[in-house]
């Protein structure tokens, strides 16, 4: 089984909530410069905003999301199942709708709300699979009032009841559906007002550079030219910028921002290496990419993550066992890091040692 897409993480900030409308809007109209998928997964958020113009504005993006862009991502188990669900309710095309139909992904739910009117071709997409019909029953009985039905489609619908005794007696036991992965517990967030707008002064805004960095007019420039944006532009910047911009808003208290910068299509893996090992970013930000299944994947990533003493401990400590001997020998006398974190090395370089 494939594993699920990750997020990215400017779509899970929206998610939260805390957004200031101007960029919702934006989003809903398709001016962020996200991949497709990530856009996507944005307006099936936002359809159901609590703006009436943001609610149009996404719902008529989605109507005209290109199928090009549509095919492979219903071709693909890891794709949401919200996304799969919506294929197959709202977009008519034959070829999509096949597509979802097939993705062992795609909620039963969503396919029952369509299974009475289904075309003959399509319909034969869901009276084969035998274990969702079965793991779903009123998914069977809905598909047994459409009437495009052939007569060896009905047949063999009615033999499988008949096999399952479904109806008849009780039913047997469903098909059981694969676990879900377990929820991380949610952490918590600020007021939305709060993280919409934070203001800081422009002496702060100095700060965010590190004291190299302060010497240094290009840095110093940029400084001085992001203190001046709203929320909105910064995220923008975020995402359309280079890579100096993104190294200084990823220090930006905003949390909206900062999630624009780790969801740029733009970003590299040498930028997340970086982002790991600095020590004037927010606790957050190093979080995020302790969770992230790909940028942990990279050695270095993992290597600095442990040793910043600002990553939160749980994450550090999750990801010792992964770094190599070497490494764990100098983090365990390792001063800079935390404690616990010291204290788990040295728990690994006791046990590989040999027995006397």
């Amino acid at each position: 089984m494939s594993e699920a897409r990750v997020s990215n993480p400017l779509v899970e900030q929206f998610r939260v909530g805390s957004v200031p409308r101007e960029l919702r809007l934006m989003a809903a109209q398709g001016a962020l410069p996200l991949k497709s998928e990530d856009l996507l997964d944005l307006y099936l958020l936002l359809i159901g905003d609590r703006d009436d113009a943001v609610r149009q504005a996404a719902t008529d993006s989605l109507g005209k999301y290109p199928a090009a862009d549509l095919r492979p991502l219903l071709k693909d188990r890891s794709t949401p199942p919200a996304v799969l669900g919506w294929a197959v309710k709202f977009r008519t095309e034959a070829d999509l709708r096949e597509f979802a139909l097939q993705n062992v992904a795609t909620p039963d739910e969503a396919i029952e709300e369509v299974a009475a009117e289904l075309p003959e071709s399509l319909a034969e997409l869901v009276v084969i699979n035998q274990v969702r019909l079965l793991r779903r029953t009123s998914l069977l009985e809905t598909l047994e009032r459409n009437p495009n039905l052939n007569r060896d489609q009905n047949r063999r619908l009615r033999e499988l009841r008949e096999s399952f005794r479904i109806g008849a007696v009780e039913a047997p036991p469903a098909v059981p559906a694969p676990p879900p992965a377990p929820e991380p517990e949610p952490e918590p967030e600020p007021a939305a007002a709060a993280l919409a707008e934070i203001e800081i002064s422009e002496e702060e805004a100095m700060n965010l550079l590190d004291p190299t960095e302060r010497t240094q007019e290009g840095p110093i420039s940029v400084v001085k030219r992001i203190f001046k944006m709203s929320t909105s532009q910064k995220v923008i910047t975020a995402l359309k910028s280079g890579r100096e911009e993104r190294s200084i808003l990823i220090r930006d208290p905003n949390r909206l921002v900062c999630g624009a910068v780790l969801g740029s299509p733009k970003l590299t893996d040498a930028e997340v290496e970086g982002f790991a090992a600095m020590k004037n970013v927010s606790d957050e930000v190093l979080r995020r990419i302790g969770k992230h299944r790909e940028w942990t994947k990279k050695y270095n990533v993992v290597a600095n993550l442990v040793k910043n003493p600002r990553t939160p401990i749980g994450i550090s400590l999750g990801l010792v066992s992964r770094l190599n001997p070497r490494d764990i020998k100098l983090l365990a006398v390792d001063k800079n890091v935390s404690e616990a974190v010291r204290k788990a090395a040295q728990r690994f370089v006791k046990s590989t040692q040999p027995q006397r």
